[in-house]
């Protein structure tokens, strides 16, 4: 792999866009710095500009007077996000866990592989239509699963988070400092989020009060953007606070525990998240099933990797059937099927993946927007619209694969290229009954 981070402090690779080492809290300063910095460089810009560049009034007229308010609550939301980002990441980094360079891990570097990476990076799914084209023999792959082996013949011990104390793997407590081993979200986290709800919130009245002050004869539309400015800044405050006060489950206690014994004993972290599974919902179940497939293959163990993957497409295949499922789910199986070396079915579910999710834009290529709001829209879609384009264009290199449809112009069906365009013509629209097969 290229560019990898490794971490100072627990020797576990990291992700470039990581803040804090999600292992030992080990913060990284060079990216912390400059969010405390620019974050305080826009906040005191809008602090200037709305004591010396205030317009008096707001006229439709003088485009000056909506630049400024635009600006001001434009950077005002940009400066309070990267201060509680960098707020947040510096808390974090306030509990980091010295660890002695003998416990430094030492497969790291095998934990991140392409595969893995972008499993984990995949949040759970649902799907709300079976996948067209060619049967995928997904049964035959869960019916005939290797023979793994989990009995794990390794000690166990739990570190205590405060004193990195040994303790045996059923210890409730340290039996040095008596911290409680099964700890929830700390106390410095909890405070965090309550900080940047109260900032988000306080910010969108700030912005609503501003828009009122230069606009005082509101009405129509531009109230109800008011209004919804208003409830915006008290969702936020209300999920703040849910976040903030709630119990944390005992299934992400395991997992939390898990994620810090990574590096210093992977076989604790293992036992962590089959007790993690076990208890968990079947959506957090799946990403506890991907983060130990993940700890297996790092420790040379692929049979219990293979299995844990398999054990997750079996997870997505039970929720396929639920009403009303997410389209995402498509995606989330392609890899998996790409883990387990399917490149076949990868390939069809990923291509069926794009189709299905370009059905669901509301804008079309070649439309043009109408007004701010449909602008953002479309040009929300169009990015989206580029990256499947870009999806399917890698699959369809291969020859092996292509995509069809039935063109109402051609009255056949006819290849379609990555655009899902008629390869006979391009100006051909009405295009249905699209699906990717196999040459």
């Amino acid at each position: 792999m290229a560019d990898i981070l490794i971490c100072s402090n627990c020797g576990n690779v990291m992700k470039a866009r990581w803040f804090v080492c999600k292992y030992c809290h080990q913060p990284r300063w060079k990216m912390i710095a400059p969010y405390f910095a620019w974050g305080s460089i826009f906040l005191v810009g809008v602090w200037w500009l709305v004591k010396n560049e205030s317009p008096a009034s707001i006229s439709a007229n003088d485009p000056f007077s909506l630049f400024i308010p635009i600006i001001v609550v434009t950077f005002g939301i940009l400066g309070v996000i990267m201060l509680m980002i960098a707020i947040f990441a510096t808390l974090r980094g306030l509990t980091v866990r010295k660890m002695p360079a003998s416990n430094h891990n030492k497969i790291s570097s095998d934990y991140y592989t392409p595969a893995t990476a972008s499993l984990a990076a995949t949040g759970p799914g649902l799907l709300n239509s079976p996948v067209k084209g060619p049967s995928l023999p997904i049964q035959a792959t869960l019916d005939e699963p290797e023979e793994a082996n989990f009995e794990q013949p390794h000690v166990k011990i739990i570190y205590c988070q405060k004193c990195n104390h040994e303790n045996p793997p059923n210890a409730l407590k340290c039996q040095n400092c008596r911290k409680n081993l099964l700890p929830g979200v700390g106390a410095s986290q909890r405070v965090a989020i309550l900080i940047s709800a109260i900032f988000i919130a306080t910010l969108s009245v700030v912005a609503a009060i501003l828009i009122y002050r230069f606009k005082p004869e509101i009405g129509g539309k531009d109230l109800l953007y008011l209004l919804a400015l208003i409830g915006f800044g008290a969702f936020i405050l209300l999920f703040g606070l849910i976040l903030t006060f709630r119990k944390t489950a005992l299934h992400e206690r395991y997992e939390m525990r898990a994620r810090r014994h990574v590096s210093s004993n992977p076989w604790q972290a293992i036992a962590d998240l089959s007790s993690a599974i076990n208890m968990a919902p079947q959506i957090q179940a799946f990403d506890y099933l991907l983060e130990r497939a993940k700890l297996y293959q790092g420790l040379g163990k692929n049979a219990e990797a293979r299995a844990d993957w398999q054990h997750a497409l079996e997870n997505i295949n039970q929720r396929i059937a639920v009403p009303n499922a997410s389209i995402d789910l498509f995606k989330q199986r392609a890899e998996i099927f790409d883990y387990l070396g399917m490149e076949d079915e990868y390939a069809l579910q990923m291509l069926e993946y794009t189709i299905e999710k370009e059905k669901t834009f509301k804008t079309k290529r070649k439309d043009i927007a109408m007004g701010w709001e449909e602008g953002l829209k479309k040009g929300s879609e169009d990015m989206q619209r580029q990256e499947l384009e870009k999806l399917r264009t890698e699959i369809m290199t291969n020859q092996r694969y292509k995509i069809i449809g039935h063109c109402k112009k051609c009255r056949s069906m006819v290849d379609l290229n990555a655009r899902l365009e008629c390869t006979n013509n391009a100006k051909h629209q009405k295009i249905t009954d699209i699906r990717p097969i196999i040459r």
